[in-house]
């Protein structure tokens, strides 16, 4: 019996594990995205309903993978509503086995952070932010990212 709770409690901690989503504020996101000037953030934007965002996400983990050894992250940010994260969010981090910081970002007013990330954007999605403060490296994009174009623009 008691092996069958064990069992259980194995099962359920995985599921939320790879289902941690962390609700936060534009002002958080930013802190944390600047927070070590020696690492190069990888800052993806999408939604769940988003096919081309979908499609690009493998990409993304391929690159935090390969550079698990550097000083790079990649963190990914949802767009999509907060009361939708249960149902649209959540099963979409694990069926593509996102293993990488998800953040779902609170805030119904985009026009008061987009011009933050890039005063060129104009909310469409995907969209990626990759910023190396200590090399001044900044670099924003709404293409879909392939890895070795990702790779490229990292690097």
């Amino acid at each position: 019996m008691k092996l069958k709770i064990f069992a259980v409690f194995l099962l359920f901690h995985n599921v939320a594990f790879s289902q941690n989503i962390s609700i936060i504020k534009f002002e958080t996101l930013q802190q944390r995205i600047t927070s070590n000037p020696d690492t190069v953030y990888v800052v993806n934007f999408f939604a769940s309903w988003c096919a081309p965002c979908i499609k690009e996400i493998p990409e993304f983990l391929k690159y935090a993978d390969e550079n698990k050894n550097k000083k790079v992250r990649v963190i990914f940010v949802s767009l999509d509503f907060k009361k939708n994260m249960s149902e649209s969010l959540l099963p979409m981090v694990q069926n593509l086995n996102i293993n990488q910081t998800v953040y779902l970002l609170d805030e119904p007013d985009a026009n008061e952070w987009i011009d933050k990330i890039d005063n060129t954007w104009s909310g469409v999605i995907p969209a990626t932010l990759i910023l190396h403060k200590a090399s001044d490296n900044r670099r924003f994009t709404t293409e879909s990212l392939s890895y070795s174009l990702l790779k490229k623009f990292a690097n």
